[in-house]
């Protein structure tokens, strides 16, 4: 095959239910894991030959994705803040709106002693965290072990030190000594309702209990964190959550309800309500 073959291939399997942007990245990514082929090459040599050798492996790619199949599971990796991450079907892809999450977290708190993500899922924000504040002790929890066992994996993967913990944040009480300076989390919060307006590609691959909270009972793991942190926060301390843009206004009243005082609103590139800071005092 040659690459345009390769892409002519793919704008055929996939053209009914994915964007011609989406085909491209797709395209891309499996030109690159497969026959290291650039974005420069890719536009400018699309005659250029590719090794039959992984022929076999492209069609099988290719079936995965005909059936939805989401192409960071069909490689078993994703990119999140510059940073290789394995996931698979026990775990979310790591999303560019939690990398502005990560990002905020990290410019503001370059002289934390100690942060504890909340439902690391991959473990993209806690190893993000322990890359870029490396003087800075990272912990980070979840109700799934494989989940856990996967993001240690990534830990490791990328040469950082987390501590991890199995718990559910629903139940969770002081396991630790430590006071935190910072609780980062991207808790479960689509409502059921919301699943309607999902793509089978989230809907048929990604775990269920990572992503849908009970239409009345929706902020049941922003309850979690705010009593977490009453006990587990510095007096000074920050936290810092990923929300549904739908629940904006309820997500700060839980917290103020709970007696912060503070929080503050933050857009995504994408103009939507999804992220949230909250501290005890202004």
């Amino acid at each position: 095959m040659t690459v345009e073959e390769v892409a002519d291939k793919l704008k055929s399997a996939l053209h009914k239910h994915l964007d011609k942007n989406e085909i491209r990245q797709i395209t891309l990514l499996l030109l690159q894991h497969f026959w290291q082929i650039s974005a420069v090459e890719f536009y400018t040599d699309k005659q250029k030959k590719l090794n039959e050798k992984y022929d076999e492996a492209f069609t099988k790619s290719l079936n995965l994705l005909r059936l939805h199949t989401p192409i960071q599971y069909v490689l078993g990796k994703a990119e999140f803040c510059g940073l290789q991450f394995s996931v698979d079907k026990n775990v979310l892809i790591p999303r560019p709106e939690t990398e502005e999450l990560a990002y905020w977290i990290i410019t503001e708190n370059k002289d934390a002693k100690a942060i504890i993500d909340v439902g690391t899922g991959s473990g993209c924000i806690a190893v993000a965290l322990a890359k870029n504040l490396t003087n800075t002790k990272i912990y980070a929890l979840d109700i799934s072990e494989r989940a856990i066992e996967k993001a240690r994996q990534n830990a490791e993967n990328n040469n950082v030190r987390v501590e991890f913990f199995c718990r559910d944040i629903l139940s969770a009480t002081n396991f630790t000594q430590t006071k935190f300076d910072c609780i980062a989390g991207n808790p479960p919060y689509i409502r059921e309702s919301e699943k309607l307006q999902m793509k089978r590609n989230v809907l048929d691959f990604e775990p269920h209990s990572a992503l849908f909270v009970p239409d009345g009972d929706a902020l049941r793991y922003y309850g979690a964190i705010a009593d977490f942190a009453i006990s587990n926060l510095a007096e000074d301390g920050k936290i810092y959550v990923e929300i549904n843009e739908n629940l904006a206004d309820e997500t700060q009243n839980l917290f103020k309800h709970k007696g912060f005082r503070y929080t503050k609103l933050r857009k995504d590139l994408n103009g939507k309500n999804r992220m949230l800071k909250i501290k005890f005092v202004d």
